[in-house]
């Protein structure tokens, strides 16, 4: 797939997520992402629980990208922007950092 396919692919993607947001509404898009965390919470349990299943590892995959999508969506409606996220993550890395030199 080609640079030019693959922003094409994502132009597609961010449009149906934002449509998701038009026409399910913020409260419930918000619950939504909720129960999406929470499913990657007993994901991420079962992966630790039982590391050589490939089912496991498969649905880990699967709320990962959950939750990205669910991610997205909160950043659109709350009008947070990237770089916004981007700065927060820096500022943390720092701080662990620091806490690792300690």
């Amino acid at each position: 797939m080609s640079n030019v396919d693959k922003i094409l692919a994502r132009i597609d993607i961010e449009h149906t997520f934002n449509q998701s947001v038009i026409k399910y509404g913020k409260e419930a898009q918000c619950r939504q992402a909720m129960e999406e965390c929470a499913e990657l919470i007993q994901a991420i349990n079962k992966s630790i629980r039982y590391p050589d299943r490939k089912d496991c590892h498969n649905n880990l995959i699967e709320e990962i990208a959950d939750v990205e999508i669910m991610l997205y969506q909160l950043k659109v409606m709350f009008n947070v922007s990237d770089d916004e996220v981007f700065e927060v993550k820096v500022q943390k890395a720092v701080r662990e950092q620091d806490r690792l030199e300690k």
